[in-house]
């Protein structure tokens, strides 16, 4: 997983980019449960200047994805995305960040769905080389 390889192997105590501005951190489910992954993205994204982190209320939840079972419980799964997207705005955080592209494609499809256009979507690597406009 690339945080923990960025983190345990690379060693990695500077980043080239820049993020002004607040992000949740989504831990999906099989990192966190199945590789024991927590500390490792959230110590990557503290090194980038300017961003502030902020924890995502229920943040151990499931965001509904889980491979096909966004296909075969496609209610659950909606009302767990929903519930997600709602702690994610609670933050107040201009930015979604996630290890995960399912949980990634399935929380922002949610967060358009809701009609927020504005809150970005990135995967932890695009938000460690962040060097695009400050989000408020």
């Amino acid at each position: 997983e690339l945080s923990q390889f960025l983190v345990h192997v690379l060693k990695v105590d500077k980043l080239p980019g820049r993020f002004d501005g607040a992000v949740a951190y989504h831990d999906s489910c099989s990192g966190r449960r199945e590789l024991g992954i927590h500390a490792e993205p959230r110590r990557l994204l503290a090194l980038l200047p300017g961003l502030q982190l902020k924890e995502i209320p229920e943040g151990e939840t499931c965001c509904g994805f889980g491979g096909t079972f966004a296909v075969k419980y496609d209610q659950i799964s909606t009302r767990l995305a929903e519930r997600k997207c709602a702690n994610v705005t609670a933050t107040g955080a201009c930015a979604l960040v996630a290890g995960d592209l399912g949980c990634l494609l399935h929380l922002e499809g949610r967060l358009r769905r809701r009609g927020d256009t504005t809150t970005r979507v990135l995967h932890l690597a695009e938000a460690l080389t962040y060097e695009g406009k400050p989000c408020k």
